[in-house]
């Protein structure tokens, strides 16, 4: 399966949950347009997104004709707690990774991958930014070298 198509699906599963459409999380994906101004306007409107980041991956086969591998993505979740814990229906960066983590476990992509989680992580940007770090991986085949 390519990145583009991992990716595209983790958004999917994601822009389809009742939990962060109701809390007004937006999902972003990271190769979509200027993804910077995408997050300053949602942080700046909403106080809370989630981008979806491009996939990268690790080998498990690199003298076959097929490649697989471990093909990790992450969904980074930012709030500014300012703008964000003021709304009513507010969901904080915590509660948004502990919701995505959920929904991508076990989530099955279109040629039968599964994503599997793997950790989430948190840190503060500058400006008081919140940050999670949701990380998922699928066992996924890149495609058969040819000659």
């Amino acid at each position: 399966m390519s990145f583009e198509t991992i990716h595209e699906e983790t958004f999917n599963a994601l822009k389809k949950d009742a939990f962060l459409a109701l809390n007004q999380v937006e999902v972003l994906l990271e190769d979509k347009g200027d993804i910077n101004a995408q997050i300053t306007l949602s942080l700046g409107k909403l106080g809370i997104c989630a981008m979806v980041t491009m996939p990268g991956a690790k080998a498990r086969s690199s003298n076959a004709r097929l490649l697989t591998a471990d093909a990790d993505i992450t969904v980074q979740v930012l709030e500014n707690p300012t703008i964000n814990r003021r709304r009513a229906n507010m969901c904080t960066a915590g509660a948004a990774a502990r919701r995505i983590s959920a929904v991508l476990n076990l989530h099955r992509l279109p040629d039968g991958e599964v994503l599997v989680f793997e950790e989430v992580t948190s840190g503060v940007l500058e400006k008081a930014v919140l940050l999670f770090n949701v990380r998922m991986k699928t066992l996924t085949t890149l495609g058969e070298v040819s000659d």
